[in-house]
């Protein structure tokens, strides 16, 4: 048990280490967002587009309370944003587009929120996807990113497939609200989910995928990590699918409600590979945590531990 730990210490204080650094940063500039004006601009991507490119030095987005029905895109030149919200019950941005509409869009471009920047910050907004996909599911992304070491703090994510699209760098997510139906936390991230509240929504979709994460070798870095989260609603799921051969998910000290399928986990496109895929749970609590009729790929914490541990030393 003290190697996963240790393995799970490391691997948040990796993906931290510059998120959690702002705190002791000053802000050199706000700008403020309002719907109603008296702010600097009414459109949150005005705001970032008016964040000097290649920018060092923080700058914070305030945007005040409204449903802000726009695309928003943080290009990889905005670096040191933090967008801040007035509350992810109040402030949040939403849009509807879905892979395959009329329009042409593939599964990133669907994206509501779109970020490339690194050293990014975002604090009690709403990222959502209106599209319904609830008789018809398709790739609608909420959030994508694909920045390194940007964090994620009291937000909530709303969508029914591909709601995250947690794509390559490191992120961390804290007391966020996730919501989704099928593979809604996705990607190639190496990535922290700190006591975040992860929920299924209802779909015609039976059962539902929590995860499907993208790792593609025994030296891909990435993986996703839940720490003291709950995962609850009214879809049963599973806990995700190996979307790639080496796929790597570790659920620690969560809370599962009855709606994890026994088995727990999906072979999905690695048939063949579950010696290499890394699906593994410890300490989690509640109805769904019972192990018994988990699939025999699983892997065993102890061992899973003993390997972490070498490849520490």
């Amino acid at each position: 048990m003290r190697w996963l730990v240790l393995f799970l210490s490391v691997f948040s204080s990796i993906s931290l280490r510059a998120p959690v650094a702002i705190a002791a940063t000053s802000i050199a500039r706000t700008i403020v967002v309002n719907l109603k004006g008296g702010g600097d601009f009414k459109s949150i991507q005005q705001a970032i587009d008016s964040v000097p490119d290649n920018n060092n030095k923080w700058t914070k987005i305030h945007v005040a309370a409204g449903v802000y029905r726009e695309k928003v895109n943080v290009k990889s030149t905005k670096s040191y944003v933090v967008l801040e919200g007035d509350g992810a019950q109040t402030t949040s941005i939403e849009w509807g587009d879905y892979n395959g509409d009329s329009s042409g869009h593939t599964t990133n471009t669907s994206a509501t929120f779109t970020s490339y920047a690194s050293n990014f910050v975002a604090k009690r907004i709403t990222f959502k996807n209106t599209y319904n996909g609830f008789a018809k599911l398709t790739p609608a992304v909420a959030a994508w990113i694909s920045g390194d070491k940007s964090a994620f703090y009291d937000c909530r994510f709303i969508g029914f497939q591909d709601t995250i699209a947690d794509m390559h760098g490191r992120h961390y997510f804290k007391r966020c609200y996730i919501e989704g139906v099928v593979d809604f936390i996705f990607g190639y991230g190496q990535s922290i989910y700190e006591r975040c509240k992860i929920s299924t929504v209802k779909s015609l979709q039976q059962p539902g995928y929590v995860t499907a994460q993208g790792r593609n070798s025994a030296s891909d870095n990435s993986g996703f990590v839940f720490k003291w989260c709950t995962i609850s609603g009214p879809q049963a799921t599973y806990l995700g699918r190996a979307w790639k051969h080496y796929s790597r998910v570790i659920f620690y000290q969560t809370f599962m409600s009855d709606i994890i399928v026994p088995a727990g986990w999906y072979i999905w496109n690695s048939k063949g590979y579950e010696g290499v895929v890394t699906f593994a749970e410890s300490g989690c609590i509640g109805p769904g945590s019972d192990l018994s009729g988990r699939v025999k790929w699983e892997k065993q914490v102890i061992n899973f531990c003993y390997k972490a541990r070498l490849q520490m030393e």
